[in-house]
């Protein structure tokens, strides 16, 4: 069987661009006119789609789809800036133009105008965490498609995140955090991508950008997860992966083990200070001073026995020479 691309639940307002190889075929184009420097073509083409996409938001667009309305365009946009920003013969001039076009049709889009919940910065980190809120509810909306086309859903994938992510991540070197009180991911973020796997079936509108963190050290990010975020609360209805939990359960047994190291440390400061206290304030203490004192007469009459002994014989030893000295 075929994934139905065009009724996709993630890809309401932007079903146009999806079944039938219309994504290949558009792509396909716009690339084409870019390694021939013809940006008027490329106009024309983005024209073209913008006025499908316009046309599908104004006939169904309902405030409750105000998310998936502004994710699904922010999506076309990265795409858009992705393809035309990557490297090619695209002049610097008309890449720049094309660009400004885009802003310009971007702000034409109707009822989608809150710059909170339809951030458009083009920097590569924005565009990134954007790719990510899309991803999770994507899968969120495709879970019951998910389960019978697997297989083709991980292909789809790939093909609808290849572009951005090799304008993002050209080296593979990026790596996400998702945390807060309700979800706990760490993973490659092109793995994460292109993987079904994700599946979240929590309440995806309270994630914050915030709560994503983006970076090229795996391990510093593995350090900076918190113990302090994640809640055996409602855990049935949390989000962690795999990795995620393995660095949970290292960060704890850690803690653990530095636990138990203070513990025998403290006990063995407190029979000290127990010794302490009973050398100096019970009848112990009378009865240690007593051998202790009892100890050192001992010891001083043995060194007078010696010292007498050694002095007797010095005596003798002087008699003894003496005696010799006479009979020569």
């Amino acid at each position: 069987m075929k994934l139905p691309e065009t009724v996709l639940p993630a890809n309401y307002f932007i079903k146009y661009l999806f079944g039938d190889n219309r994504f290949e075929n558009h792509i396909k184009q716009i690339e084409q006119y870019k390694s021939s420097n013809n940006s008027a073509k490329i106009k024309s083409i983005i024209n073209s789609k913008f006025q499908e996409i316009i046309q599908d938001i104004t006939e169904k667009f309902s405030n409750d789809e105000e998310v998936r309305c502004c994710i699904n365009i922010n999506y076309y946009f990265d795409l858009l800036y992705a393809i035309i920003k990557s490297p090619g013969k695209l002049s610097n001039d008309n890449t720049n133009n094309l660009i400004s076009e885009i802003l310009q049709k971007w702000d034409k889009f109707p009822q989608v105008n809150d710059k909170d919940k339809c951030n458009r910065e083009t920097d590569l980190d924005s565009m990134c965490k954007r790719s990510i809120l899309k991803h999770l509810h994507d899968l969120k909306w495709d879970k019951k498609i998910i389960k019978t086309f697997s297989e083709e859903y991980k292909k789809y994938l790939y093909k609808k995140w290849d572009k951005i992510i090799r304008y993002i991540n050209l080296y593979n070197e990026l790596y996400i955090k998702i945390e807060n009180d309700f979800m706990g991911i760490i993973e490659p973020y092109s793995h994460f991508l292109e993987s079904p796997d994700y599946i979240c079936d929590t309440e995806l509108d309270a994630i914050s950008i915030d709560d994503i963190t983006i970076s090229t050290n795996w391990d510093n990010l593995m350090n900076s997860v918190s113990l302090e975020k994640f809640t055996s609360k409602g855990i049935d209805k949390g989000c962690y992966n795999k990795n995620y939990i393995e660095i949970l359960k290292i960060k704890a047994s850690n803690i653990q083990r530095i636990n138990n190291i203070l513990s025998s440390g403290i006990a063995i400061l407190g029979f000290i200070l127990i010794l302490v206290l009973i050398r100096r304030f019970t009848p112990l203490r009378s009865l240690l001073r007593g051998c202790t004192k009892k100890k050192v007469e001992e010891d001083e009459n043995m060194n007078e026995e010696v010292m007498s002994e050694l002095y007797d014989d010095s005596e003798n030893e002087r008699t003894f020479i003496s005696y010799h000295s006479v009979s020569h």
